[in-house]
């Protein structure tokens, strides 16, 4: 019954968050944010320095000296992954509120310090084209728009996981 019950919970939280995404402005800040953050890690990782236009007048621009990198991110996509994550955390049974909140608190620093770094190096990926810049660059986006809020989800989650799934528990050797 608590599988049952964590995903109602899922389904009403997710649908409720969704429709708050929607109508508040917290996309714009969180990617507002990260791109702040990434505007000022990128000069010190690589010498690329950012230009974020004004809202709704183009895309975010990676520059070094005469060469530019338009950054061709769907950022509310990337920032719609909070969602899911929220969600979860809140599903997540067996959890004080308290706890859960702070755990929200750390599942969202995360998430958008990975967001940060996976802009940061944005430009190197997409200007040093080879096979290399290639793959890691598909891995991060799995990673920033997939990947993040699941697995944080479950890292934030893992003890209460293991009460709920046995498959999780450790299992000491039988001499």
């Amino acid at each position: 019954m608590k599988k049952l019950q964590f995903f109602g919970v899922f389904l009403i939280s997710f649908a409720i968050l969704l429709v708050i995404w929607g109508v508040t402005p917290a996309a714009r800040w969180y990617t507002g944010a990260v791109l702040a953050g990434a505007g000022t890690l990128g000069p010190l990782m690589h010498g690329w320095v950012l230009s974020v236009p004004p809202t709704g007048q183009g895309k975010p621009v990676w520059s070094s000296g005469q060469n530019q990198v338009q950054a061709s991110i769907q950022f509310d996509a990337m920032a719609i992954g909070l969602v899911p994550l929220i969600a979860l955390l809140i599903a997540t049974p067996g959890v004080p509120w308290g706890r859960r909140l702070g755990r929200v608190a750390l599942g969202l620093i995360f998430n958008f310090f990975i967001g940060v770094i996976i802009v940061a190096m944005f430009p190197l990926l997409v200007f040093y084209q080879n096979a290399f810049t290639d793959v890691l660059g598909t891995f991060l986006g799995l990673i920033a728009f997939v990947g993040a809020p699941a697995i944080l989800w479950f890292v934030l989650s893992f003890r209460e996981l293991q009460g709920v799934l046995p498959s999780l528990r450790l299992r000491v050797p039988q001499r």
